[in-house]
This record gives structure tokens, C-alpha cells and sequence, in this order.
């Protein structure tokens, strides 16, 4: 494992911040977590991310920039390496140091007393310690542990005392993941990968109350139909229920309700796929293709995928559908822009996640693949990717949405028209609702592309989770993970 820290210079000598895994902000405002006296930084600068030994760092959309040796940092985030220079603001000047961990000291002699030698790793034998330094530890320990005993029965007597241990077993630093629960767990379904066990991943059986605004679905509305067969209104009453459900998994187990806006968008997209299910088969790997082969190919897919996004501990439906509105689940698709494979990655967001990233190959294409083609290192890819853009948005109802909108827009562009958004009106939410319902105020580029990009997952979701109610003869795509 390597070590990273940051050093900067100040009056009273070189101060150091040190990179751990996860992010860590910058800027001149309370949210960022190290703030420097510099007119020239944003209020939240630049973040930089680490993982593993991979760290990078990405500008916060700030007024004057992010540079590395002077380079402007790139829209999907910039690598850091042992010596790089990262400037921010006017002035201020981040030196990288990347260098393996010091080894730890050697244990000390047999005379240092048994307390300090109690705190030093224990070693498993190495060379040149022999083994009466550890029977004198011991015996010391031993001795204080029994007077601590006896102490305690004289002062505390015979009276049964409860103790409480405190740990930092129920606190998790990671935010990707959910505080230990301690409670029993409810056993979780038979092929179902989702991280909170609580939630169904399957679809909603008929007549069963789903979790959504305290709302449960109109009873037995399917009625032995699929949603094709459905009226209009209720197709709306479905999808109601059904984007919910989507937004709570996604969003950790809560959602705030999906404005009649965003449904109607869902609804779109929704009925356009639902009525392939009577398109006659393509052949060969591309969109529109009928919608049992479609998502036949995503239950080929999905086990790796699955694995990729759990190890990541992120939901493993966002990598599923988010292949699923990229490419419709062709691994080695390339957008007429440039962007290849299955999660469609430019050239530059790809150098920063794939491993090993000298797989990644300029100029390459369909006819002339590089890694991008090959499907596991792929969502591996896209795992790593999203954890970052969660990282930044939050794991919450509303800041999955975000991330999800990014992925096609990239941080960028979704933090400009966000910002657009939030300064229309006081009081809106930060989240990708807030777009859609001041989407007047956006760009036309965001309003042509990525207006529809969340609701377009959201619809591929809907059926890959209850595929039978339209028509598919699979199971969800969540439980294809073997």
C-alpha cells in the first residue's frame, strides 16, 4: 500500500495532508474540508480521490481551475503521480508525494516496561528476537490483568454490572457502505445481491404492498396482463409504484416522490420498449433489437457485473441498466463520438479506471478493439467509475440519480446545469429532479441528451426487475449472478 500526502508551504514551514482512501476537498468555503486564505479558490475548489493506490483529482466546476504541471485537470479527473504539481486558486501550490509505507520499527527490548511493550505489533517470530522478551511481556501482562481483577471484586463487590464495550465496529468510514446493523437480518432472497437486505429486488407480486410513500399499489392491477395490456392510467399507476421501488434501492432505502414530470418521461421510454417485445429478432448485437433478446443478452452479462458493482459497494442494478440505456448490452459498441464498449468510455475517463490502463488504446474501434471491448475488466471499469461519481454526489435518493446523470454528461456539465438549476429559484433541492423541473433554464445540449438519460434508466429498470409483466420469459436481471 502506498503512501500519499499532499505538502504545501506556509509561513511556519511545510504543512502535509495525507490521502487516504475516499475523497478529499479543497476550496475557501465550509464545504470543503481543507480551506486556504487564496481569493482565487472557489468555495469547493477541487476534490481528489483515491483508491487503492490509484488517486486522481477532479475540479469542482471552480472559476479559475484545477492544473497539474500546469495542464488544466480533465473533465473526468486527472491521475496524480510522485512529484506532480496541482495548483488551485492564485497561489496555492500542492506538491504529490507517493512513496511505499516506511516498515514498521522493530519491536523493543525486554526491559522496556510491559505497558509500551503491550502496544507494539506482536510479531509473529522474525529473526534475531528470542522468545524470552515475549514470555517477560506476558508474564507482566498477565500479572497486571489479574490485580486488575481483584481490584475490581473488592471495590465493585458481588453486584452483577452490565458492561458496554465501545467499539468502532458499528461505525463505518466508508459512506458507500451501510452502518452495521445490529439487528437480525432478514434472510435475504435466493439470488438477490442487493446490499440492503430489506428490500426486494423481484417484482412487485400482485397484491403486495410496496414500500413507497407509506402508498401500496392498487390491488391485483395486472390482473394476469402485462403492462402492454394496461390503460393509460393504469400504466401511470405501475409505473408509479414501480419507479419508487427503483429510486428506494438505488437511493439506500428512501426517495423523495418522482415529480409527474419525470414519470411522464419514464412512461415514454417505457412504452417505447415495452412494444418491441413484438419487434422481429435483428440478429447480430445492436439497439432496438426485440426486447426479449435485448435483455436475454443483459442475463449474459449481468453475473459479472453484479460482482463487479458489489465489490465496489455500489448497487449492482446501476451497472445493469446503465449498460443497458449505453449500449443495450453490446460489448464492443462505438458511438459515431468515439466511445466504445459495452459502458461506452472515452479514451480519457477510461486511462483513469480501467486496470491495467495501458489496455487502452488511442484511436481504437469496433473493428480494431482495445480493452474497452472485453466485457469483465469493463464493469470493473464502471464500477470504479460510478463509485467515484457517488463519491461526489452522495449515495442517497438524490444523489444517485446525480451520479447516474453524470455518467453520461460528465461531472462537468451536470455541475454547471445543476448550479443553473439551484440559482433559478431558492429553496430547490439538489438533485436531478430539481433539472427536470427547471429544464427551461438548462442548456440545450442537457435538455436534448441528458433530461432523458435518468428517466431512460429508470424505464430499462422497471422491466429488467419485473420482466415477466411484460411479456419476458427471465427472471430479474439482479438474480442472474451466477
Amino acid at each position: 500500500m502506498l503512501e500519499v500526502t499532499l505538502t504545501y508551504p506556509t509561513p511556519e514551514g511545510s504543512r502535509e495532508i495525507r490521502i487516504d482512501d475516499g475523497r478529499t476537498t479543497f476550496g475557501r468555503g465550509s464545504e470543503a474540508v481543507y480551506r486556504f486564505a487564496d481569493d482565487g479558490l472557489s468555495r469547493l475548489h477541487a476534490t481528489v480521490y483515491r483508491e487503492g493506490d490509484r488517486v486522481w483529482i477532479v475540479d469542482e466546476n471552480s472559476s479559475n481551475g484545477t492544473f497539474v504541471n500546469g495542464e488544466r485537470a480533465a473533465p473526468a479527473g486527472t491521475p496524480l503521480r510522485n512529484g506532480d504539481t496541482v495548483r488551485i486558486g492564485h497561489q496555492t501550490n500542492l506538491h504529490v508525494w507517493i512513496a511505499e509505507k516506511a516498515e514498521a520499527k522493530p519491536a523493543p527490548t525486554a526491559y522496556a516496561p510491559a505497558q509500551s511493550a503491550a502496544a507494539q505489533p506482536i510479531s509473529s517470530g522474525p529473526a534475531g528476537i528470542s522468545v524470552l522478551p515475549v514470555a517477560l511481556i506476558a508474564g507482566a501482562i498477565l500479572i497486571v490483568s489479574l490485580s486488575a481483577v481483584v481490584i475490581g471484586y473488592t471495590v465493585l463487590g458481588k453486584s452483577r454490572t452490565e458492561v458496554v464495550q465501545s467499539t468502532n465496529e458499528d461505525y463505518d468510514a466508508d459512506e458507500d457502505r451501510p452502518v452495521k446493523d445490529t439487528k437480525p437480518s432478514p434472510t435475504p432472497k435466493s439470488g438477490s445481491t442487493t446490499r440492503n437486505a430489506d428490500v426486494d429486488a423481484g417484482p412487485v407480486p400482485n397484491g403486495s404492498p410496496a414500500q413507497t410513500n407509506g402508498a401500496a399499489p392498487p390491488p391485483d392491477l395486472l390482473k394476469g396482463r402485462t403492462y402492454l395490456q394496461l390503460s393509460d392510467a393504469e400504466k401511470r399507476q405501475y409505473l408509479s409504484v414501480n419507479a419508487m421501488k427503483i429510486a428506494q434501492i438505488i437511493g439506500n432505502n428512501s426517495s423523495d416522490p418522482i415529480p409527474p414530470a419525470a414519470l411522464d418521461k419514464i412512461k415514454a421510454f417505457t412504452d417505447a420498449y415495452a412494444k418491441r417485445i413484438n419487434v422481429k429478432p435483428l440478429g447480430g448485437c445492436r439497439f432496438g433489437d426485440n426486447l426479449q433478446a435485448t435483455y436475454e443478452r443483459a442475463s449474459k452479462n449481468a453475473p459479472f457485473i453484479v460482482k463487479a458493482f458489489n465489490e465496489k459497494g455500489t448497487d449492482p442494478r446501476i451497472g445493469l441498466y446503465l449498460a443497458m440505456i449505453e449500449s443495450e448490452h453490446c460489448v464492443c459498441l462505438q458511438s459515431p463520438t468515439g466511445p466504445l464498449g459495452m459502458f461506452q468510455f472515452t479514451y480519457a475517463t477510461a486511462k483513469l479506471h480501467f486496470e491495467p490502463s495501458d489496455g487502452v488504446l488511442k484511436g481504437a474501434s469496433d473493428t480494431n478493439p482495445d480493452i474497452r471491448c472485453q466485457p469483465e475488466p469493463a464493469a470493473r471499469a464502471a464500477a470504479s467509475y460510478m463509485k467515484a461519481l457517488t463519491g461526489r454526489y452522495g449515495t442517497g435518493p438524490a444523489g444517485v440519480p446525480l451520479a447516474i446523470g453524470s455518467y453520461n454528461s460528465g461531472e462537468g456539465g451536470l455541475s454547471s446545469n445543476l448550479v443553473k438549476a439551484l440559482e433559478s429559484n431558492s429553496g430547490l433541492p439538489r438533485d436531478f429532479w430539481t433539472l427536470i423541473a427547471n429544464g427551461d433554464k438548462l442548456s440545450k445540449q442537457f435538455q436534448a441528451e441528458n433530461f432523458k438519460y435518468v428517466p431512460k434508466f429508470f424505464a430499462a429498470a422497471i422491466i429488467g426487475e419485473n420482466p415477466q409483466d411484460f411479456g419476458l420469459k427471465l427472471q430479474p436481471l439482479s438474480t442472474y449472478s451466477k
